[in-house]
């Protein structure tokens, strides 16, 4: 049986003796029983760098002798670990040289990388080569320098007239291929499509709804590994035609009879999805009570509110108005109001260092509210020296100073009456409205 040799290719040299020439008498040549496999002795692809998922740009070679010999024919199989690395071919057959070549393609880590050859029952095998991957340049993603579609106006729920487009480029110069995720923040917001591929230009596009919510909005474009990943789209959305009138803020206020009430009536104009919308003509109707509305007619302004105000009649009772605008849906808009009478009377505590009104626990000031002809009556509960002082127009007449006790005062006339602690005097204060 005749025995073979796999090893690096270099020079044919068979060792014979002295007296004998290759092939000839003698000791005969020296070897092993079994074929020897190791790289090439030059341009073998042992130690390159490249870039990840990138094929070497020389090939692997591997020489297998016998006895010295180079061996054509022996199946020579290749493997390359990691993630995304691959060879080709996986196998190949030795030349008449006796050298197995192969295509390595590095895997997707960053870093050394390995590949080997194997010959089944030779000396050497496996034979282990290695490289170092680099990332490699990045692609940069970004709007286009033109029409990009980033800084539109539209209306909520529609699509805006012009499409969202990115460049993508690898080294300065456009790549095609690439995957761009494409998504948009806000209720009912859509992108159409959610990913598309880079062409020929390196642009990819996609069309943007804006959502249901009247402003700013945003979409993004994302491209994994990319520099400048994501990319932010801007627009505005603007509220769509008018399509409901609805109660914002003023019902189910009181006042006393002639009052004007605190806080304007308020009814919104808006849009299917409840955003204000600014021009729409509201009427205003005092329907029930005492009283009278100014304006009788308003417009919505930019967040959609139209508003009157409210001036209380002099009869007690309650008191109903109406917002109508008659193509817009829960048209006539209805507010409640109340006529109050003033209380006849009133209590006030005076404790060390404050008044507090015993109707409403109003403290420093305490503030009452009674009709004219009305009686208050200030009760001490402290045990430091008080009085209640008249400050202020109109005045009313002052008590002693005490430490116990009680004051009253009948108020004859309508007015606002202001008063304090003659000891302590505007850090202990309080105020009476007669009206």
């Amino acid at each position: 049986m005749t025995t073979r040799t796999l090893r690096l290719l270099v020079p044919c040299t068979v060792v014979l003796a002295a007296a004998s020439a290759c092939g000839g008498s003698g000791n005969g040549p020296t070897g092993s029983s079994a074929p020897t496999i190791q790289r090439t002795a030059t341009a073998s692809g042992d130690g390159q760098t490249g870039t990840i998922n990138t094929a070497l740009l020389d090939p692997l070679r591997v020489l297998v002798t016998l006895s010295g010999v180079p061996q054509q024919g022996d199946t020579v199989t290749w493997a390359a670990s990691g993630a995304g690395a691959s060879v080709a071919p996986v196998k190949s057959v030795t030349s008449v040289s006796g050298i197995a070549t192969t295509t390595w393609t590095l895997g997707s880590l960053v870093g050394n990388q390995s590949a080997t050859a194997t010959l089944a029952g030779s000396i050497g095998s496996p034979v282990t080569f290695s490289a170092t991957a680099s990332a490699g340049p990045a692609p940069v993603i970004q709007k286009t320098l033109a029409a990009s579609g980033d800084g539109q106006n539209g209306t909520v729920a529609a699509a805006l007239a012009n499409p969202l487009r990115v460049l993508v480029t690898l080294s300065g110069a456009p790549h095609q291929g690439d995957i761009v995720t494409w998504a948009a923040a806000g209720t009912g917001a859509s992108v159409g499509p959610t990913t598309s591929v880079t062409d020929a230009s390196g642009i990819a596009t996609t069309t943007w709804t804006l959502g249901q919510v009247a402003g700013g909005q945003s979409a993004t474009a994302t491209l994994a590994g990319a520099t400048g990943s994501p990319v932010t789209f801007l627009a505005t959305a603007a509220a769509g035609s008018a399509t409901q009138l609805s109660l914002a803020s003023g019902d189910n206020q009181s006042g006393s009879p002639n009052a004007t009430l605190a806080n304007p009536l308020t009814v919104k104009a808006g849009d299917q999805f409840g955003n204000g919308v600014s021009g729409v003509a509201v009427a205003w109707q005092l329907t029930g009570g005492t009283g009278s509305v100014n304006p009788l007619n308003a417009t919505s302004g930019a967040s959609g509110l139209a508003q009157t105000v409210l001036t209380l009649g002099g009869a007690a009772g309650p008191v109903t108005v109406t917002a109508t605008n008659a193509g817009l849906a829960n048209s006539p808009v209805t507010f409640h109001a109340t006529i109050s009478v003033a209380a006849a009377s009133a209590a006030v505590q005076v404790g060390d260092n404050f008044f507090r009104s015993g109707r409403n626990s109003t403290l420093n000031p305490a503030v009452d509210t009674i009709a004219a002809g009305g009686t208050v009556t200030w009760t001490w509960a402290g045990v430091n020296s008080h009085s209640v002082e008249s400050t202020g127009a109109p005045s009313f007449t002052t008590s002693t100073v005490k430490t116990s006790g009680t004051y009253a005062f009948t108020f004859t006339s309508a007015g606002t009456y202001t008063y304090d602690c003659g000891v302590h005097g505007a850090s202990m204060s309080g105020r009476v409205v007669v009206q």
